[in-house]
């Protein structure tokens, strides 16, 4: 029987390890158990702060509490590792309980005002375990030698008091909810981990209580069991860059997922919307945001509460997450803004192409714009990046982009000029300038209009609403003016039995308006003679308003205006030209003898 080359072992139980771990994640997963976590404490008085009076008090509160936290949590965990089942039972999570407040009364010592809010809990659990670590490895003086209270009551200007050979700083608080008392400094909290490092090495001092650090950094947060954990190859609970590789290999397949589901779903998305009508459609661009928020908000709480990344790994974690959440969100605003805008569009009222439905999109947008600007802001900075400088800067190039953006603004307030006046609605007819069309679509910045040879124009409102307008469509009646050329040899008689006939038929017409003393009187004149015709001109309105019926009111018209031509026995002049000949004889030579 084969085997497999030695060169393939090691492979082979890579992947035997990976599938183990795999599948004890998938099964914690499922079974939604809870989590052992940090420490907890009942105290007798669970309520009181840590004395943070002097530098001694502070130094003594942390110390004190920090390490009765760690024996307590070690103690339990001990039990929890002997009882059988998976996860502690009541007992211990009882046990453990007081822990945690000795532990946040130790995370009290520290100054966490300067830590963006989104960090500020993992920094100060993450501080206070690094600080325990730091202390019991270096020299501190007899608390004797530490300025207490009294120390400080006698000395005023005492503000800062620093560990010797250290960079351990305390510093007096000086306003807020803590003024008056000392904290481990701002700056000593930013520089634990690299003081950590510094001083790993080194062996503890006696009756000092080890391994609290490892203990973090090793076991996992919430509804994962360590008992799981412990279970793993060895290979697996390997510290790399202060994460253990089962912890590298769930934040791989944490942050995988986390992009695959909004990826798939954005695909799902957009092949279905094709088939989906306006304006649901719009609705539908919310689902691959909103997705990617839950995502995101998902991942982030496994990295941090449920596998338990620990160190710049998460902070940088949180950091890039936190970032595109809440740029996602603000875009997520933007779309649902943009959604309302074309469901009130919706309406039967209003025209989708109309400029009321370009200002609800526009109103809409520009403030689900601001509401996005201001959320993401405001997001991004509980993880410590300010965008308001990058937002000032922008004001330094404002002069240049307004005068660049000037041509855009005229248009956008041309287009306000339109709504208010309201020359020209979508689907009315008009003539602008030389040109003729039916409006199609009147935007913020320009106009469509379709002209009467099927062109479509867009021209810029700024331009449009310079122009003379004439509605077509707002007209109570038409025009109808012609002027008739009969023949030169047509006699007076014949003109005016044509005149006398040709005034009879407009005032006996249905569709032609007869309003003698007004604007609209209609009127049959002999007005010229031209160059080869006698011009009669017919000068009245058509009662209607719409092109097809006034063109079928005037072919009626014309045919009888030629009836009446040819009943009074002439006819239409045509373009003529008469030309003479002749022949110059030149001067009478008689006449020149004679001068």
């Amino acid at each position: 029987m084969s085997q497999n080359p030695p060169t393939w072992r090691p492979m082979k139980q890579l992947w035997q390890n990976l599938i183990t771990l795999i599948r004890l994640l998938l099964l914690a997963t499922l079974c939604g158990a809870q989590v052992f976590l940090l420490p907890a404490f009942a105290v007798e008085h669970p309520l009181a702060p840590p004395d943070t009076s002097s530098p001694q008090a502070t130094i003594r509160s942390f110390i004190e509490n920090v390490n009765e936290s760690h024996h307590i949590v070690m103690t339990a965990n001990e039990r929890y590792l002997k009882e059988p089942g998976l996860f502690p039972s009541a007992s211990v999570k009882d046990q453990v309980a007081p822990g945690i407040i000795l532990f946040e009364r130790a995370m009290d010592c520290l100054d966490t005002s300067k830590v963006p809010p989104r960090l500020e809990q993992d920094a100060a659990i993450e501080g206070t375990i690094l600080l325990k670590e730091i202390l019991d490895r270096i020299d501190i003086p007899p608390y004797g030698q530490i300025p207490d209270a009294d120390a400080v009551e006698m000395n005023k200007d005492l503000s800062r008091w620093t560990i010797p050979n250290t960079e351990i700083n305390l510093v007096k608080i000086n306003e807020g909810p803590g003024a008056g008392e000392f904290l481990f400094s701002s700056e000593t909290g930013s520089r634990l981990e690299e003081f950590y490092n510094k001083v790993k090495t080194l062996p503890y001092k006696p009756n000092s209580t080890e391994g609290f650090y490892r203990f973090y950094i090793s076991n996992p947060g919430q509804i994962l069991s360590s008992k799981w954990i412990q279970r793993l190859p060895d290979s697996f609970k390997r510290i790399y860059w202060d994460q253990a590789l089962w912890q590298w290999i769930s934040l791989g397949l944490a942050l995988s997922i986390a992009f695959w589901i909004p990826y798939t779903v954005l695909k799902w998305n957009q092949q279905r919307a094709v088939a989906i009508e306006p304006p649901q459609r719009t609705w539908e661009t919310v689902i691959p945001p909103v997705v990617t928020i839950l995502s995101l908000i998902t991942v982030d709480y496994i990295l941090d509460e449920l596998i338990n990344i620990t160190g710049q790994i998460l902070f940088l974690s949180l950091v890039v997450l936190e970032s595109l959440l809440w740029t996602v969100v603000a875009l997520t605003i933007f779309l649902i803004g943009n959604s309302v805008a074309e469901m009130i569009i919706a309406f039967p009222r209003i025209n989708s192409q109309s400029l009321d439905a370009s200002m609800i999109r526009t109103v809409s947008r520009l403030l689900s714009l601001a509401i996005g600007i201001t959320t993401l802001v405001l997001g991004i900075e509980r993880v410590g990046i300010s965008l308001i400088p990058i937002l000032a800067g922008l004001g330094i190039g404002g002069l240049a982009l307004a005068l660049a953006a000037r041509p855009t603004l005229e248009n956008i307030i041309a287009g306000l000029i339109l709504l208010v006046d309201r020359p020209v609605r979508v689907g009315e007819r008009c003539r602008f300038g030389q040109r003729e069309g039916t409006i199609q679509e009147i935007g913020l910045r320009s106009t469509r209009i379709r002209a009467v040879d099927g062109d479509l124009i867009s021209m810029p409102n700024s331009k449009f609403s310079e122009l003379e307008l004439t509605n077509r469509s707002r007209r109570n009646c038409m025009l109808l003016r012609q002027t008739l050329g009969l023949r030169y040899e047509t006699t007076p008689q014949q003109l005016n039995v044509v005149l006398a006939n040709l005034r009879e038929m407009i005032l006996t017409h249905p569709q032609l308006l007869e309003m003698k003393g007004s604007e609209k009187e209609a009127r049959v004149r002999f007005v010229n003679y031209g160059d080869y015709s006698l011009d009669i001109e017919i000068f009245v309105y058509v009662a209607t308003v719409t092109q097809p019926e006034f063109l079928d009111v005037q072919e009626g018209i014309l045919l009888q205006v030629n009836d009446i031509v040819q009943a009074a026995g002439t006819d239409f002049a045509f373009p003529s030209q008469t030309t003479y000949l002749a022949q110059d004889l030149g001067l009478n030579q008689n006449l020149m003898e004679q001068s």
